[in-house]
């Protein structure tokens, strides 16, 4: 093939190339768009009682064009919940995956979550509908969490009967707390209690697990949970 004839290839597949980016680009922010939607329903009736209608209404859709980016309600809830527990998981790993005592490490985990999503009501919500235990929504999150706690065991910081059930009682935990909090604002006090019990249910000595509850927690991220999932998207709110 000539060059002449290479360059006019280029030049005929380029505006193609150009407007599937575009086209890609778009779509993404009309995703992102109906996600900052739904938050806005989910604010004002709850995720249990939001409709499709409801979001796509209040995105500026027309009829049905909601299912050209989410398959169900219940997709958006699951696309949504997994950018949630991924961007905790990765805010928790630069935090706490380099403190040396593991009982340490395994509750400013818990306290973490509770911390970060209780003051979003909606963000709460969606985890605890989309997941009967908040925790990790991949089996990569769910891998990490498991071999830190088998190697907490192994270490002596825990003694557990089993590193599993261990593991469900922290997400349970959490989960618990985060439905208080959609009652009413839960207190510090009330966190160290859940510290303390938590700890000692992992065998941690009585005055080791009230230290470790009362330790100072770390300073939250100045961008919210919502604002970090939503701009993973693409929403341009």
């Amino acid at each position: 093939m000539s060059k002449a004839h290479k360059a006019e290839s280029k030049s005929a597949v380029a505006p193609i190339n150009h407007r599937t980016r575009t086209g890609q680009v778009r779509r993404a922010r009309t995703r992102g768009n109906i996600l900052a939607a739904a938050f806005e329903v989910f604010d004002a009736k709850g995720v249990g009682r939001a409709t499709v209608e409801d979001v796509r209404e209040r995105a500026g859709l027309a009829r049905g064009s909601f299912y050209n980016y989410f398959q169900t309600y219940e997709g958006m809830l699951k696309d949504l919940a997994a950018e949630i527990a991924r961007r905790l998981n990765a805010e928790q790993s630069e935090h706490f995956d380099d403190i040396p005592n593991l009982a340490e490490r395994i509750w400013s985990h818990v306290r973490y979550s509770i911390l970060r999503l209780s003051p979003d009501r909606s963000c709460a919500e969606i985890l605890i509908r989309v997941t009967p235990l908040v925790g990790s929504l991949t089996d990569h999150m769910r891998a990490h969490a498991e071999r830190e706690m088998r190697l907490s065991a192994k270490s002596g910081a825990i003694k557990v009967p089993s590193t599993n059930v261990a593991l469900d009682l922290g997400y349970g935990l959490a989960t618990m707390m985060l439905r208080r909090s959609l009652e009413a604002k839960i207190d510090k006090k009330e966190i160290e209690a859940a510290g303390v019990m938590l700890l000692r249910a992992y065998g941690v000595e009585e005055a080791e697990a009230r230290r470790i509850s009362r330790l100072p927690a770390p300073k939250m991220p100045g961008t919210t949970l919502r604002a970090a999932v939503l701009a993973h998207f693409g929403s341009s709110d």
